[in-house]
């Protein structure tokens, strides 16, 4: 059996709430977008001590015919979202505190 301990990296980002980031995404460039969620949580892990790293990467949402994306995050605020795509050089619109609903 495999137990998590409450101060792993793993344990508080399931514990923290999850955010979506919308950003305008062109068509040429939506095949990045996995990518470009890596680079905003390493990015953000430099901006602080790695094991108490405060942004996760969770999935990508894409809408081509409006050129629109949702890029999910767990963390521990906005501003911690917002400083690793920052870091990562990577523009985005606005930053959501967001519900996950799973069947």
């Amino acid at each position: 059996m495999v137990t998590v301990s409450d101060s792993s990296p793993a344990r508080r980002h399931h514990l923290m709430p999850t955010f979506a980031v919308e950003r305008y995404v062109p068509r040429s460039t939506a095949s990045g977008l996995l990518a470009e969620g890596e680079r905003v949580t390493q990015a953000a892990k430099k901006l602080s001590d790695p094991e108490k790293s405060a942004v996760a990467y969770l999935s990508s949402i894409y809408m081509p015919g409006d050129e629109v994306s949702f890029c999910l995050f767990n963390s521990d605020s906005a501003d911690s979202i917002a400083a690793g795509f920052e870091r990562a050089q990577i523009a985005f619109d606005r930053i959501l505190e967001a519900e996950v609903l799973k069947p």
